[in-house]
């Protein structure tokens, strides 16, 4: 009976040692060993976990244990979480500014991920997030005139710090260098970090940085596959790739068919019948959307060709027709209507007049490729001649030149651009690409066939900066002057 006893007593004492107790709660569901380093376990600081804590069986105190610590000045993200205030004023830029401007970009449409739950769990993210914030603030410091001087700028060097370390932590994660087994990111993580890069290479006006994380995020869409995850990415990707489209000018997209078009531009409403420039305003904003689902849809069908799969030429010859039948009505109504003095005071009448020209412009380079690509005809009579092209790129130049020189000052909010959402919150609309006289100068410094039209436009942009929504005169000057040297020295 004693040893009996004894063997049960024995049996207790192993079975409340504490060495399969300790380490902290995270390490434990991973199944890891843990070193209880105070306040943060090694393990969960080099992966970037949040370390659920520990309990030291000497003295049953409590460390680490981060989940328990939230700051009421942050929302999400404890501040023991930052390494310095400069981290922590960033997450806070982005959670109070940079994700609504974003979401208003969206128009409230569930497509972004949780960048500030997932910033928690990633490094790579967590950086990029802070990166982004922090750019963030360096446009609301300047809200309508570009003062962009980015050797000065010590935010932006911050900026770029975080920028640096979310890319070497995002590339070391793909690497696979780490010998934890699960350190690589899960798809909706990589897609997520490529998302927030893009964001920050577009406040920075990188564009060729824009279309590396691009091409990226869209080879890991492919991961996904058609779980409901992976069709808000797509959506969300397709909405980027049409936008770059447009930003940049680019006859050609990332994307395929297989990234279905988002709805949330494609407007189908009719023009209204009214005849006053603040209708006409909305109404050419709804062309403008629809040409530019139909520049990518025609791009990404031609991609789609390429692969093997047909385009369908039926429906791109109907869509083109209701663009072109829309466009006419709308300029018939913007030359009947007689504007009011407070029309001709913000320059209403010439916003939309060279608003009007690049999208006349636009569809019709988008047609005549599409006729070359079919082999049907090298030039198409309904675009108008290469003599009517070009009176158009001189109507811009000569109508913006004329705004600038009488003192145009942009407004902070636009009609018709969807710009309330950030109204009332008193943020830049940093996604909001309104109708501007930004675009038009740009299109005119990539597209003249004249080199002088090409330069007195990119001299126009880079004067006296200034900022228009998301478009900015500095950034777009800067590439347009980059694209006319790269052409002259091929040639």
């Amino acid at each position: 009976m004693m040893a009996d006893n004894s063997k049960q007593k024995t049996k207790r004492l192993r079975a409340n040692a504490p060495k399969n107790r300790t380490g902290c709660g995270t390490c434990k569901i991973r199944h890891r060993r843990c070193d209880e380093a105070k306040p943060i376990c090694n393990s969960c600081h080099k992966t970037g976990r949040i370390c659920d804590g520990y309990i030291d069986p000497s003295t049953g105190k409590k460390f680490g244990g981060h989940a328990g610590r939230i700051s009421p000045f942050f929302g999400l993200v404890p501040r023991t979480l930052f390494a310095n205030e400069g981290e922590a004023q960033g997450f806070q830029s982005f959670e109070t500014a940079t994700e609504i401007q974003f979401s208003a970009a969206l128009m409230n449409n569930p497509w972004a991920p949780s960048f500030l739950q997932l910033a928690q769990q990633d490094p790579a993210i967590y950086h990029a997030v802070i990166a982004t914030g922090i750019m963030s603030r360096t446009y609301q410091a300047t809200p309508v005139f570009s003062t962009w001087d980015s050797q000065s700028n010590s935010m932006y060097q911050v900026a770029l710090q975080q920028y640096g370390k979310a890319v070497a932590c995002f590339r070391w994660q793909l690497a696979g260098i780490n010998l934890d087994d699960d350190h690589s990111p899960s798809p909706p993580n990589a897609l997520t970090c490529c998302i927030l890069l893009i964001i920050f290479e577009f406040m920075q006006g990188n564009a060729s940085g824009i279309r590396l994380h691009l091409k990226n995020a869209i080879k890991f869409a492919a991961g996904l596959g058609k779980c409901p995850q992976g069709q808000l990415f797509a959506n969300l990707l397709a909405l980027i790739d049409m936008i770059m489209m447009m930003w940049l000018n680019l006859d050609q997209s990332y994307s395929d068919i297989s990234l279905q078009i988002p709805e949330v531009y494609a407007n189908k409403i009719s023009l209204t019948r009214q005849s006053d420039l603040e209708t006409l305003t909305y109404d050419l904003v709804n062309i403008k959307n629809e040409v530019m689902t139909w520049r990518h849809a025609v791009s990404a069908r031609r991609n789609a060709k390429a692969q093997g799969i047909g385009p369908n030429n039926t429906s791109y010859t109907a869509s083109w027709r209701t663009i072109q039948s829309k466009l006419d009505f709308w300029h018939r109504k913007f030359t009947a209507v007689s504007p009011t003095e407070q029309d001709i005071a913000t320059h209403r009448p010439s916003l939309l007049r060279v608003n009007y020209l690049v999208t006349v412009l636009i569809v019709n380079e988008v047609h005549n490729k599409q006729l070359s690509a079919q082999s049907l005809t090298k030039t198409n009579p309904t675009a108008g001649s290469n003599s009517a092209k070009l009176e158009y790129f001189q109507e811009i130049i000569e109508l913006i030149e004329g705004v600038l020189e009488a003192g145009y000052c942009s407004s902070r909010y636009d009609v018709g651009a969807g710009e309330e959402l950030l109204e009332n919150t008193g943020l830049l609309p940093l996604f909001s690409f309104r109708n501007s006289f930004i675009q038009p100068l740009f299109y005119v410094a990539q597209k003249s066939p004249h080199i002088q039209l090409r330069q007195k436009a990119i001299r126009l942009l880079l004067r006296k900066p200034w900022r228009e929504g998301a478009w900015d005169s500095f950034i777009m000057g800067s590439i347009a002057q980059d694209s006319l040297d790269a052409s002259i020295s091929e040639v």
